[in-house]
């Protein structure tokens, strides 16, 4: 399987293998290591080798995976919307710009998008998943709140950088507004991950998104290996990306200074036997050491394999985390609690190293660890109170101003009080009684008039009868 993922990852012929191959032992294999679509596109050209049924499955799960990866694009879409319409600074962490890395872009697999934001905004963000149709999801690996939707969408918002090292930690510290806003990036200044997405989306103006600068990205990419390894998750499909996007470096990058932080952080043999195993799957010609590299190869195609003696090689400062991964179970934790509360003085000495001078002070230095430790269990505990309150107090208030608004649409309107006249009305007023006055004598008039009309002329002749009446 390794050798065909190195043929479609370069883009060379297959050549087809002389020795009998399990093709459902290899469906099976790329499904869990997350490269069943590359293995896909290397079995096309095979069909004689492969039964009908098997075939069919490689078939259905690569197109799922297209699928799925329009799906995220879509809701990856509505989130950065949303969190721009509410004014909210998001990171990027991880997201669908992956797929440039790849040379055919159907080659990529999405797992979730990383998005990281102030935990003071996390109560909102809860609120707008949930609008959203969104479901949050328990997730003990995982260090931020989980929402999952169909069909099989996956975002996890982190509240702070999900990287226990201390040096990464303080690397990452610091105001989100701080990281390179997605407005103010062009083709030419833009990280070489997210020259794709930025022309895709050239005309939405994203003044709260920010991205993760080479730089940053390396760094944080070289954390999650680490994390994922200490959880027992590292897989095929992390490796080659970390190797890919390894590959689009140029000299311009600042190699010293990473290096130097890796140095601090004590990940510099991990980071290099990563690079060691990537080149041995995906190179051709590389000759190097490969002891610790196919030590590390047996970890990862191995589910639920352990090697101290790696642990102890590749990341000497973080063995207490794996104990402490490694034994999620009750029954273990009650055995190895003594150990975890109290470490020796060597692993010690490299957060007190007072105890290389003073060695009788090391009961007061376990006591100032485990005080840390429990004061930052109170501190998580009361953060995720405080998060279920601030969601609590945030449907109360959208509730209040639902009352009061449907209050104030069924209040009963008040009768109109009178209005003041104009001295334009008074004038017409006036005007109209003058009317009805002038209307008036002249009716009476008329009616005058009619009543002398209906009397009898009396003539001269009449007179001079009366008068002879007389």
């Amino acid at each position: 399987m390794l050798i065909l993922l190195g043929a479609i990852i370069n883009q060379k012929p297959v050549q087809t293998s002389r020795r009998y191959v399990n093709w459902e032992k290899v469906l099976s294999v790329s499904d869990y290591q997350n490269v069943i679509n590359l293995v896909y596109l290397g079995i096309l050209g095979l069909e004689k080798e492969i039964s009908e049924a098997c075939g069919e499955e490689f078939y259905q799960k690569y197109k799922k995976e297209l699928l799925l990866y329009e799906s995220y694009q879509k809701a990856e879409e509505v989130i950065l919307w949303q969190l721009e319409k509410h004014g909210i600074d998001a990171l990027l962490l991880s997201d669908t710009s992956v797929r440039e890395l790849y040379p055919l872009p159907e080659m990529a697999s999405f797992g979730q998008i990383e998005i990281l934001v102030d935990k003071k905004n996390l109560a909102q963000i809860y609120r707008l998943m949930r609008d959203m149709d969104y479901e949050q999801e328990d997730d003990r690996l995982e260090k931020g709140n989980v929402y999952v939707r169909v069909p099989g969408i996956r975002v996890v918002f982190y509240g702070e950088i999900p990287i226990e090292n201390k040096v990464l930690r303080r690397y990452f510290s610091g105001s989100i507004r701080k990281y390179l806003r997605m407005e103010n990036c062009s083709q030419q200044n833009a990280p070489r991950r997210s020259s794709l997405w930025l022309a895709g989306f050239a005309s939405a103006k994203y003044r709260h998104i920010h991205i993760l600068s080479d730089e940053e990205e390396y760094m944080y990419r070289a954390g999650r290996l680490v994390e994922l390894y200490l959880t027992g998750v590292l897989k095929i499909r992390d490796i080659l990306e970390f190797w890919l996007f390894r590959q689009v470096l140029d000299e311009a990058f600042p190699w010293k200074a990473v290096k130097d932080l890796l140095e601090k952080a004590r990940w510099t043999e991990f980071v290099h036997q990563t690079e060691v195993l990537s080149s041995l799957w995906f190179e051709e010609g590389v000759r190097q050491q490969y002891g610790t590299a196919l030590e590390l190869e047996e970890y990862i195609l191995v589910p639920g394999q352990e090697n101290k003696h790696l642990d102890k090689v590749l990341l000497p400062n973080e063995k207490v985390r794996l104990d402490f991964y490694r034994r999620d179970r009750e029954e273990e934790w009650l055995l190895k609690k003594k150990e975890w509360m109290f470490p020796p003085r060597d692993y010690m000495c490299q957060f007190f190293p007072i105890l290389d001078k003073y060695p009788f002070l090391l009961i007061f230095c376990w006591g100032i660890r485990n005080i840390r430790i429990y004061t930052r269990m109170c501190v998580n505990k009361c953060e995720k109170v405080w998060f279920r309150l601030s969601v609590r107090m945030l449907d109360i208030k959208e509730k209040i101003k639902g009352l009061v608004r449907r209050g104030s649409e069924a209040a009963p309107e008040e009768p109109a009080e009178p209005e003041e006249k104009e001295p334009e009305d008074e004038v017409r007023e006036h005007a109209a009684e003058a009317e009805d006055e002038v209307q008036g004598h002249a009716a009476e008039a008329e009616d005058e008039v009619q009543g002398h009309a209906a009397e009898p002329e009396v003539t001269e002749g009449d007179m001079q009868i009366e008068e002879f009446k007389d």
